[in-house]
Protein backbone atom coordinates (compact mmCIF):
# COMPACT_ATOMS: atom_id res chain seq x y z
CA UNK A 1 0.00 0.00 0.00
CA UNK A 2 2.87 2.47 1.04
CA UNK A 3 4.50 1.39 -2.64
CA UNK A 4 1.26 2.30 -4.39
CA UNK A 5 0.79 5.98 -2.54
CA UNK A 6 4.56 6.95 -3.73
CA UNK A 7 3.70 6.02 -7.41
CA UNK A 8 1.02 8.11 -7.24
CA UNK A 9 2.49 10.78 -5.78
CA UNK A 10 5.48 11.07 -8.18
CA UNK A 11 2.70 11.04 -11.19
CA UNK A 12 0.93 13.67 -9.75
CA UNK A 13 4.40 15.76 -9.38
CA UNK A 14 5.27 15.66 -12.98
CA UNK A 15 1.87 16.33 -14.25
CA UNK A 16 1.69 20.19 -15.95
CA UNK A 17 0.30 22.31 -13.76
CA UNK A 18 -3.60 23.09 -15.03
CA UNK A 19 -4.15 25.75 -17.83
CA UNK A 20 -0.27 25.49 -18.30
CA UNK A 21 1.18 25.27 -22.62
CA UNK A 22 4.06 25.10 -23.62
CA UNK A 23 5.05 28.11 -25.70
CA UNK A 24 8.09 28.81 -27.89
CA UNK A 25 10.25 31.82 -29.22
CA UNK A 26 11.34 33.30 -32.36
CA UNK A 27 14.81 35.34 -33.07
CA UNK A 28 14.36 37.83 -35.91
CA UNK A 29 17.05 39.18 -37.13
CA UNK A 30 17.38 41.33 -40.79
CA UNK A 31 20.02 43.06 -42.90
CA UNK A 32 20.11 45.86 -42.75
CA UNK A 33 19.58 45.74 -39.72
CA UNK A 34 16.98 47.89 -37.15
CA UNK A 35 14.06 46.90 -39.29
CA UNK A 36 10.69 46.97 -37.35
CA UNK A 37 8.91 43.56 -36.70
CA UNK A 38 5.27 42.69 -36.32
CA UNK A 39 4.33 39.33 -34.82
CA UNK A 40 0.63 38.45 -36.14
CA UNK A 41 -0.08 42.25 -36.62
CA UNK A 42 1.10 43.03 -32.77
CA UNK A 43 4.32 45.45 -32.81
CA UNK A 44 7.79 43.93 -31.59
CA UNK A 45 10.60 46.18 -31.81
CA UNK A 46 13.54 46.32 -33.82
CA UNK A 47 15.94 43.85 -35.10
CA UNK A 48 17.83 41.71 -34.13
CA UNK A 49 14.63 40.97 -31.28
CA UNK A 50 14.08 38.18 -29.60
CA UNK A 51 9.91 37.48 -29.30
CA UNK A 52 9.07 35.05 -26.34
CA UNK A 53 6.20 33.09 -24.78
CA UNK A 54 4.19 32.65 -28.45
CA UNK A 55 2.11 29.67 -28.45
CA UNK A 56 3.81 26.57 -30.83
CA UNK A 57 2.73 26.49 -34.51
CA UNK A 58 2.68 28.77 -37.14
CA UNK A 59 2.74 32.50 -36.74
CA UNK A 60 3.48 35.22 -39.82
CA UNK A 61 5.92 37.92 -39.19
CA UNK A 62 5.87 41.38 -40.94
CA UNK A 63 8.81 43.69 -41.71
CA UNK A 64 9.35 46.93 -42.24
CA UNK A 65 12.01 49.49 -43.03
CA UNK A 66 11.80 53.26 -44.25
CA UNK A 67 13.20 52.95 -48.18
CA UNK A 68 13.36 49.33 -48.35
CA UNK A 69 10.16 46.77 -49.11
CA UNK A 70 7.82 45.27 -46.71
CA UNK A 71 8.92 41.19 -46.22
CA UNK A 72 6.39 39.07 -45.15
CA UNK A 73 7.43 36.18 -43.71
CA UNK A 74 5.95 32.84 -42.13
CA UNK A 75 7.72 30.67 -39.47
CA UNK A 76 6.45 27.63 -37.19
CA UNK A 77 7.37 28.35 -33.62
CA UNK A 78 8.42 24.86 -32.04
CA UNK A 79 7.02 23.87 -28.32
CA UNK A 80 9.69 24.84 -25.82
CA UNK A 81 12.18 25.88 -28.64
CA UNK A 82 13.20 28.89 -30.51
CA UNK A 83 13.20 28.82 -33.94
CA UNK A 84 15.88 31.63 -36.10
CA UNK A 85 14.19 34.03 -38.56
CA UNK A 86 17.00 35.92 -40.75
CA UNK A 87 15.60 38.21 -43.90
CA UNK A 88 17.45 39.82 -46.79
CA UNK A 89 16.14 43.29 -46.98
CA UNK A 90 15.48 44.15 -50.75
CA UNK A 91 16.41 47.95 -50.97
CA UNK A 92 13.38 50.07 -52.69
CA UNK A 93 14.25 52.91 -54.89
CA UNK A 94 15.12 55.33 -52.07
CA UNK A 95 16.60 52.88 -49.86
CA UNK A 96 19.59 54.76 -49.32
CA UNK A 97 18.77 58.50 -49.45
CA UNK A 98 19.38 59.63 -46.19
CA UNK A 99 20.72 56.81 -44.49
CA UNK A 100 22.99 56.76 -42.00
CA UNK A 101 26.57 54.69 -42.93
CA UNK A 102 27.94 51.90 -42.67
CA UNK A 103 31.89 50.62 -42.67
CA UNK A 104 34.20 48.48 -44.74
CA UNK A 105 37.28 46.78 -43.35
CA UNK A 106 40.11 45.51 -46.51
CA UNK A 107 41.09 41.82 -46.22
CA UNK A 108 44.05 40.19 -48.34
CA UNK A 109 45.01 43.59 -50.19
CA UNK A 110 47.93 42.37 -52.42
CA UNK A 111 51.57 43.97 -51.53
CA UNK A 112 52.48 46.88 -53.89
CA UNK A 113 48.56 47.53 -54.95
CA UNK A 114 46.78 50.92 -55.19
CA UNK A 115 43.46 51.40 -54.17
CA UNK A 116 40.86 53.54 -55.83
CA UNK A 117 37.26 53.78 -54.46
CA UNK A 118 34.75 55.58 -56.74
CA UNK A 119 37.24 56.60 -59.19
CA UNK A 120 39.05 58.35 -56.40
CA UNK A 121 42.71 57.24 -54.35
CA UNK A 122 41.71 55.22 -51.42
CA UNK A 123 44.10 54.27 -49.02
CA UNK A 124 43.07 53.02 -45.65
CA UNK A 125 44.48 51.68 -42.78
CA UNK A 126 45.04 47.80 -43.11
CA UNK A 127 42.45 46.02 -41.04
CA UNK A 128 40.56 48.84 -39.91
CA UNK A 129 36.90 49.86 -40.44
CA UNK A 130 36.40 53.10 -42.37
CA UNK A 131 33.19 54.81 -42.50
CA UNK A 132 31.24 55.16 -45.72
CA UNK A 133 28.11 56.02 -46.61
CA UNK A 134 25.59 53.46 -47.39
CA UNK A 135 24.71 52.61 -50.87
CA UNK A 136 26.83 50.99 -54.27
CA UNK A 137 30.25 51.81 -54.42
CA UNK A 138 32.98 50.39 -56.82
CA UNK A 139 36.51 49.51 -56.26
CA UNK A 140 39.68 49.01 -57.87
CA UNK A 141 42.59 46.33 -57.25
CA UNK A 142 46.03 48.27 -59.15
CA UNK A 143 49.43 46.40 -59.89
CA UNK A 144 51.91 46.80 -61.91
CA UNK A 145 50.43 43.68 -64.13
CA UNK A 146 46.57 43.90 -64.14
CA UNK A 147 43.76 45.74 -62.64
CA UNK A 148 40.66 44.50 -61.36
CA UNK A 149 37.59 46.20 -60.29
CA UNK A 150 34.41 44.84 -57.67
CA UNK A 151 31.16 46.33 -57.37
CA UNK A 152 30.16 46.17 -53.14
CA UNK A 153 26.95 47.39 -51.29
CA UNK A 154 27.47 48.85 -47.61
CA UNK A 155 24.60 48.63 -46.03
CA UNK A 156 23.29 51.43 -42.85
CA UNK A 157 24.90 50.20 -39.90
CA UNK A 158 26.45 47.60 -40.98
CA UNK A 159 30.17 46.50 -40.66
CA UNK A 160 31.13 45.18 -44.86
CA UNK A 161 34.47 42.89 -44.82
CA UNK A 162 35.91 43.15 -48.46
CA UNK A 163 38.35 40.43 -49.10
CA UNK A 164 40.26 41.22 -51.98
CA UNK A 165 42.28 38.45 -54.44
CA UNK A 166 45.99 38.06 -53.83
CA UNK A 167 47.12 39.40 -57.05
CA UNK A 168 47.96 35.89 -58.54
CA UNK A 169 44.09 35.74 -58.61
CA UNK A 170 43.62 38.94 -60.49
CA UNK A 171 42.45 38.38 -64.00
CA UNK A 172 44.29 40.83 -66.59
CA UNK A 173 43.17 43.75 -67.93
CA UNK A 174 40.25 44.13 -69.87
CA UNK A 175 38.92 46.48 -72.31
CA UNK A 176 35.67 47.17 -70.17
CA UNK A 177 34.24 50.75 -70.03
CA UNK A 178 32.12 52.80 -68.32
CA UNK A 179 30.69 56.21 -68.80
CA UNK A 180 28.46 58.54 -67.05
CA UNK A 181 24.65 58.09 -68.39
CA UNK A 182 23.90 61.67 -67.58
CA UNK A 183 26.51 63.04 -69.97
CA UNK A 184 24.91 60.74 -73.09
CA UNK A 185 21.21 59.97 -72.70
CA UNK A 186 20.09 62.23 -69.81
CA UNK A 187 18.98 61.92 -66.57
CA UNK A 188 15.41 62.00 -67.81
CA UNK A 189 15.75 59.15 -69.84
CA UNK A 190 16.12 56.04 -67.14
CA UNK A 191 14.74 55.18 -63.67
CA UNK A 192 16.35 52.91 -60.91
CA UNK A 193 14.39 51.00 -58.93
CA UNK A 194 16.57 48.76 -56.23
CA UNK A 195 19.34 46.95 -58.29
CA UNK A 196 17.27 47.47 -61.86
CA UNK A 197 17.85 49.57 -64.23
CA UNK A 198 15.12 50.70 -67.01
CA UNK A 199 16.42 53.45 -69.93
CA UNK A 200 13.87 54.43 -72.53
CA UNK A 201 15.01 56.15 -75.39
CA UNK A 202 14.56 56.79 -79.22
CA UNK A 203 11.67 54.01 -78.84
CA UNK A 204 14.60 51.56 -77.59
CA UNK A 205 13.84 49.52 -73.53
CA UNK A 206 17.16 48.51 -71.80
CA UNK A 207 16.74 46.93 -68.45
CA UNK A 208 20.27 46.29 -66.90
CA UNK A 209 20.72 45.25 -62.98
CA UNK A 210 23.45 46.64 -60.64
CA UNK A 211 26.97 44.39 -60.24
CA UNK A 212 25.37 42.04 -63.73
CA UNK A 213 26.73 42.18 -67.08
CA UNK A 214 24.25 41.14 -69.36
CA UNK A 215 21.52 44.04 -70.37
CA UNK A 216 18.12 43.18 -72.19
CA UNK A 217 18.31 45.38 -75.09
CA UNK A 218 14.68 45.57 -76.52
CA UNK A 219 14.23 41.88 -75.17
CA UNK A 220 17.64 40.86 -76.90
CA UNK A 221 20.18 39.59 -74.41
CA UNK A 222 23.62 40.94 -74.93
CA UNK A 223 26.79 40.62 -72.89
CA UNK A 224 28.98 43.73 -71.86
CA UNK A 225 32.41 43.44 -69.74
CA UNK A 226 31.20 45.57 -67.27
CA UNK A 227 28.48 45.74 -64.69
CA UNK A 228 26.57 49.07 -64.42
CA UNK A 229 27.81 51.10 -61.21
CA UNK A 230 27.14 54.28 -59.33
CA UNK A 231 30.10 56.66 -58.78
CA UNK A 232 29.93 59.53 -56.58
CA UNK A 233 25.91 59.24 -56.87
CA UNK A 234 26.13 59.20 -60.53
CA UNK A 235 24.87 56.26 -62.75
CA UNK A 236 27.85 54.42 -64.94
CA UNK A 237 26.80 52.29 -68.11
CA UNK A 238 28.49 50.45 -70.39
CA UNK A 239 30.21 52.88 -73.03
CA UNK A 240 29.02 51.22 -76.30
CA UNK A 241 25.91 50.70 -75.03
CA UNK A 242 25.30 54.63 -74.22
CA UNK A 243 27.34 55.48 -77.81
CA UNK A 244 24.60 52.96 -79.34
CA UNK A 245 21.57 54.69 -77.68
CA UNK A 246 23.33 58.69 -78.20
CA UNK A 247 23.87 57.99 -81.75
CA UNK A 248 19.98 56.85 -82.61
CA UNK A 249 18.97 60.11 -80.35
CA UNK A 250 21.27 61.98 -82.96
CA UNK A 251 19.73 60.51 -86.03
CA UNK A 252 16.06 60.58 -84.64
CA UNK A 253 16.85 64.19 -83.99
Amino acid sequence: MTALLIVAAAAFACAPAVGETRSGAVYVTTLPSGADVWVDGTYVGRAPVLVDTLSAGHHALTITRTGWLVQDVDVDVPAGGVCMSSTHLVAGPHAFAGSSAGSVVLRQVPPGATLELDGAPFNPPAGRPVALASGPHRIAVVTPKARATENFTVLPDTATELVLRPERAIPEARSAVLAPADDYIGADAYTIEGRKIVVRSTGHLVVARFGDTSVQFDGVTIAYDAAPTTIAGKLYLPLSLLEKLSDDMSKAR
